[in-house]
């Protein structure tokens, strides 16, 4: 048998890890069952520990063996099992018993009736000995039966099961008998699982997880979906898409709804459930791309998603008008230059207001011709507006500050270089509130400003292809995606909000998996990997959201202040003391 193990080794090698997918044919099953003093391990020890392996429906092994359980037996526990004193004289005690029983339960998945008594009592005898308790999770065939027998039982007793399955043997409450019946009961659960579409370990673990029965034997809708990426649909009696989701292994993703989600949402979506339709695609992308076009055409109800497009915004610059402003706008339409979309207004607010701090461009709401004048307003006096209001300034001489603030959008170095020295002035001062306000304020432009970069390469007009790590092609023309079936219409620039999600799926990906430009019939207008100072900006910010809390409020750098000024959080007073 080779050199004795350790019992940590020993316990360890009890149950290998398996794969999720692993077909239940090719599983090896240790179905158990114990026999105790009492009800409680914390003072009832084991009085009987009986086992079989199972796999693919044919017994493999049994074990047996009465264990001395080295304290009185109860009366009661007698006359229910039939084992007493005299009965266990002799037998070996646990220390003894537990590494032949490891060794013969090594590779296998436990399964257990009601398997928390069983698998407590063992981890805790394990324990005692200085062994590391059994890997989770065990098989409960009690739970099982739950999902794949009720309501046809009145209950889910090992009793019950046995004659609803008409097992050769019958539970006895001695631990061989119930075990082999419990061996038996398996395979019959396991049958009837197979038809709702169970028929992997992880499918089956699933099973057994799950909190809820109502709609658990809709689980079989998933049987027919292939293993591959794309999109799922789930559909109502009357027709309607009611969600569009995505994942790369249809059949899994589907499966995992049914296994006790505990969102009530869907648990409400799996009631009005009567079918789910699935279109594979090609890659990942491919699947990201169609969910994203799916949830805007159909406006599926329990998509959240699919309603959020209508919150984007977008920045607006017209040179064209007098003495032009920047504005926040809804739809990215008309002459001008445009900076967008934004996951909200207040987003795209806060990038606006960025503008409006690194360049004296007006701000009032009053609409002004060439000759237009009015009183200035407050912002003139401080020295941040240069106030065309009233003639001081020209619309040639704010022509050309409209014409560096644009300049500024395509090469944005000296422009987020100018905002983050008024950050850190501000900080200086110890006006802690107006500097998180900036902080805020940067990060919010210097993102728009590195999705414009990405989105203005995607959305060039001509196509575009692109493979990946493992070789699969991708193929744009004008930003849209194109399949097997097709030309699709070019999304144009700047995108409109409604195929903002399919241009925010294009740019994950390339950030996930930068790929390899194979085709392009027109030059890049920016190369993706263009802006360095962009760049450099963002991972100083993004850095400084990572680091501990108490290292942003307590430096007087960088980092001190990338706590979003929603949170409030205040510094110390002095550079000396401790936050309150």
């Amino acid at each position: 048998m080779g050199a004795p193990r350790g019992p940590r080794e020993a316990a360890r090698a009890v149950q290998t890890t398996l794969e999720d997918q692993v077909p239940l044919e090719r599983v090896t099953f240790c179905v158990l069952d114990l026999e105790t003093t009492g009800g409680s391990p914390s003072d009832a020890r084991i009085t009987e520990i009986g086992a079989v392996k199972v796999r693919g429906g044919e017994r493999i092994g049994v074990f047996e063996t009465l264990v001395d359980p080295e304290v009185p037996i109860p009366r009661s526990i007698t006359y229910l099992t039939g084992i007493d004193g005299r009965l266990v004289a002799g037998a070996p005690r646990i220390d003894a018993v537990l590494p032949s029983f490891l060794e013969f339960a090594s590779g296998c998945v436990f399964v257990a009736h009601n398997a928390r008594f069983d698998f407590t009592f063992l981890n805790v005898a394990l324990r005692r000995l200085s062994y590391d308790p059994l890997p989770p999770p065990p098989v409960c065939t009690a739970r099982l039966a739950r999902r794949v027998v009720w309501p046809e039982v009145p209950n889910v007793r090992l009793e019950t099961l046995a004659a609803y399955f008409r097992t050769a043997s019958r539970p006895s409450h001695r631990a061989l008998p119930d075990a082999e019946a419990c061996a038996e009961v398996l395979h019959g659960l396991l049958e009837l699982a197979g038809r709702l579409g169970i028929r992997t370990l992880g499918e089956l673990h699933g099973a057994v997880r799950a909190r809820g029965r109502p709609n658990f034997g809709k689980i079989a809708l998933a049987d027919r979906l292939p293993s591959a990426p794309g999109v799922y649909r789930f559909v109502s009696r009357d027709g309607r898409v009611l969600y569009v989701g995505r994942s790369r292994d249809l059949r899994s993703r589907v499966k995992s709804y049914f296994y006790g989600d505990p969102r009530k949402q869907v648990e409400a979506l799996l009631a009005h459930t009567a079918s789910v339709e699935a279109t594979e695609c090609g890659s990942e992308l491919e699947a990201a791309v169609l969910e994203a076009r799916l949830i805007r055409e159909l406006a599926p109800p329990y998509n959240r998603r699919g309603k959020t497009w209508r919150r984007y915004a977008y920045l607006r610059i017209d040179p064209s008008e007098a003495f032009p402003r920047v504005k926040l706008v809804r739809e990215p339409r008309g002459e001008g230059a445009f900076l967008g979309p934004f996951p909200s207004s207040r987003h795209a607010r806060l990038a606006q207001e960025a503008l409006e701090d690194a360049v004296p461009i007006r701000r009032c709401t009053r609409s002004m011709g060439a000759t237009t004048r009015f009183a200035p307003c407050a912002l003139a006096d401080m020295g941040r507006c240069v106030a065309p209001c009233d003639g001081r300034v020209g619309a040639e001489r704010y022509g050309e500050l409209v014409r560096s603030l644009l300049s500024s959008l395509h090469a944005p170095g000296g422009l987020l270089a100018a905002l983050e020295s008024r950050m850190l002035a501000l900080a200086s001062d110890r006006r802690f509130e107006e500097a998180s306000l900036a902080r805020d304020r940067l990060r919010a432009l210097a993102e728009a400003l590195g999705r414009a970069r990405v989105d203005r390469w995607l959305l060039e007009p001509g196509a575009l292809v692109l493979s990946d790590r493992d070789g699969r092609r991708v193929r744009l023309s004008g930003g849209a995606l194109v399949r097997d079936g097709g030309p699709e219409e070019p999304v144009g620039h700047p995108c409109p909000r409604e195929r903002a999600d399919e241009v925010a799926a294009l740019r994950a990906w390339l950030a996930r998996d930068p790929p390899r430009v194979e085709l392009a019939e027109r030059p890049p207008a920016e190369p993706v990997a263009g802006g360095a100072e962009l760049h450099r900006m963002l991972v100083r910010l993004r850095a400084a959201d990572r680091r501990p809390r108490e290292d942003r409020v307590r430096t007087l750098d960088w980092g001190a202040w990338s706590e979003p000024s929603s949170s409030r959080a205040r510094a110390p007073r002095s550079a000396g003391s401790s936050a309150a």
